[in-house]
């Protein structure tokens, strides 16, 4: 793998170039941003891969919630659909994950009063989101989609991001060299065990120059909410699983995260199956997964919220027999928390 990323490397140059011509051109103006009638706000991040976002949109959403109708708009990737898609307008959702993709779907489903569109032309997306209501647009994965102009630009750093550092696509995972966060309003730095993990995090991304000196940053710390059955939203005890025998199965940007939270929450997983993120499932998966279960002689099967997602409505009776369960996840503000209030009155 090592050699393979070396050998990738001067194509990594090249994306390097065409990254940098683009925000020049929106630099200087000759590609231009759309300003909307309502306050936007971009969380996104500088790699491919999971850092974290989805559960800090989660965040916003809670603390906006309150402050008149909100929308989330995404492109809504590895969906298999084009062009403006409704998942909710606001009461109910009216669509499908197959055509929503999974994390529109996911936001959609836990909570019901959100509007939520998909479009892969973000401007578009927005406007329709406006036409349904919208007073706040959250803009889903938007660092780099700067057509849409924002109010607010929060950028996703992981503390590994920073302390393993990474290269550009195709060799690395990044889209943008780090030098692009001097764009962002605010830069969240996700997975810190604790405050005190947090300021040693900023302090090497200081000194190596990946965090600005003059952006604010925040902390954030990934936290186990709970588990339910998939199938009905029925609450499962931490406590009952804690003495049971589970596998557990998903595709997501890092399955890592994953272990590390059963592992700090003592749940005795003892086979993990990983698919490639936004991976939609087919009844072979099904079978190697039940097989898996069978063989390790375990009591449940374990999965993530995104992945639930794409499961519900396609494999409904291997949910429920099979005793599937999703476990939940939210984050907390470890540091920062009256600076993200304050930006987010600015603007709202």
């Amino acid at each position: 793998m090592k050699i393979m990323r070396k050998l990738l490397l001067p194509f990594s140059f090249l994306y390097w170039l065409g990254v940098t011509i683009r925000n020049w051109f929106f630099d200087i103006g000759f590609l231009r941003s759309k300003k909307v009638s309502v306050p936007v706000i971009s969380v996104g991040n500088v790699s491919a891969g999971g850092v974290g976002k989805t559960p800090f949109v989660e965040l916003l959403i809670e603390k906006l919630s309150h402050r008149g109708p909100l929308s989330v708009v995404s492109r809504g990737y590895g969906r298999k659909s084009n062009g403006t898609v409704v998942v909710s307008d606001g009461h109910g959702i009216v669509s499908s994950v197959e055509n929503s993709g999974d994390e529109p779907m996911q936001f959609a489903h836990r909570y019901r009063e959100l509007i939520v569109v998909v479009d892969e032309q973000r401007v578009r997306g927005a406007q329709k989101a406006i036409e349904l209501g919208a007073r706040i647009i959250l803009l889903d994965d938007g660092f780099q989609h700067r057509y849409l102009e924002r109010d607010l630009d929060i950028v996703i750093l992981s503390a590994d991001e920073i302390l393993d550092g990474d290269v550009l696509l195709p060799a690395g995972n990044r889209r943008e060299p780090f030098s692009s966060l001097k764009r962002a309003d605010v830069i969240a730095v996700t997975r810190c065990a604790d405050a005190n993990e947090y300021e040693r995090v900023c302090a090497v991304g200081r000194e190596r120059h990946i965090l600005p000196v003059n952006i604010p940053t925040v902390g954030l710390t990934t936290n186990l909410k709970g588990f339910k059955y998939t199938s009905n939203n029925e609450i499962v005890n931490a406590e009952l699983l804690r003495n049971k025998t589970l596998i557990a199965f998903s595709g997501i940007g890092n399955p890592k995260s994953l272990k590390d939270l059963m592992m700090t929450a003592k749940i005795n997983v003892v086979t993990y199956i990983d698919f490639p993120d936004h991976h939609w499932y087919q009844e072979s998966d099904i079978k190697r997964i039940g097989d898996v279960k069978n063989r390790a002689h375990a009591d449940f099967i374990l999965t993530t919220e995104k992945d639930a997602t794409r499961l519900r409505g396609r494999f409904e009776g291997f949910l429920k027999t099979e005793s599937v369960i999703t476990v939940e996840i939210q984050q907390e503000i470890c540091s920062g928390e009256l600076r993200v209030e304050d930006l987010l009155k600015r603007i709202t």
